[in-house]
């Protein structure tokens, strides 16, 4: 396989994925291969991160180091680009699932230390739009959805390097009321962590 080359096989895995958020909170489908997953992970590990603010919002902790904004270029670009591409798809077969068409603007990567608290329980702001994405790309952690900001009906996602977390955000048809974007959190950073977010920030 060329390195994030949009074909069939992914195509349907990616809209069978995006579909699914019509009844769940969350979609994880296997979607990168381990060829751009070291391409990303090499660009990553060579940004400059600074230490996140260790608190922000109503309370939720950041015990991680962020670079933000991240540039959208090389295999960042080429990642971004192919999510795009795939909403596209999706857009010509399903009129109106997105307010606008997805143009990622907004990328941050997170490199949380070995032990690290990880991040408290929040949502992605109002100002994220359709859809977000989230790649993990080393360590070992846990991803958890849940119901509140206390940690109701927690459920770890399974987000190991190669899958792409997909979470609905306002804009995207499915989400009927903008307080539907889900509660998430990462802990038990036993391993470190390594992750990118591609967001479509409201202009």
């Amino acid at each position: 396989m060329h390195n994030f080359h949009l074909d069939q096989k992914r195509i349907e895995v990616f809209v069978k994925a995006v579909h699914s958020l019509q009844d769940a909170g969350f979609a994880n489908p296997l979607f990168f291969a381990e060829t751009e997953i070291e391409l990303l992970r090499r660009e990553a590990t060579a940004l400059p991160f600074k230490k996140a603010q260790p608190l922000v919002g109503k309370g939720v902790y950041q015990d991680f180091s962020i670079c933000f904004p991240a540039p959208l270029k090389n295999s960042f670009k080429l990642a971004a680009q192919m999510l795009e591409r795939a909403c596209k798809i999706i857009e010509q077969k399903r009129q109106g699932l997105f307010e606008s068409e997805v143009k990622i603007n907004d990328c941050a990567v997170q490199s949380y230390p070995a032990h690290s608290r990880g991040i408290g329980i929040h949502k992605d702001g109002l100002r994220y739009r359709n859809l977000v994405f989230i790649l993990t790309l080393d360590g070992q952690s846990e991803l958890f959805v849940c119901s509140d900001r206390l940690g109701t009906d927690r459920l770890v996602v399974s987000d190991e390097p190669g899958r792409l977390v997909i979470f609905p955000a306002p804009g995207f048809n499915y989400v009927e009321q903008e307080d539907q974007r889900p509660f998430h959190g990462v802990d038990n950073v036993v391993g470190g962590r390594l992750s990118i977010g591609f967001r479509q920030e409201q202009c």
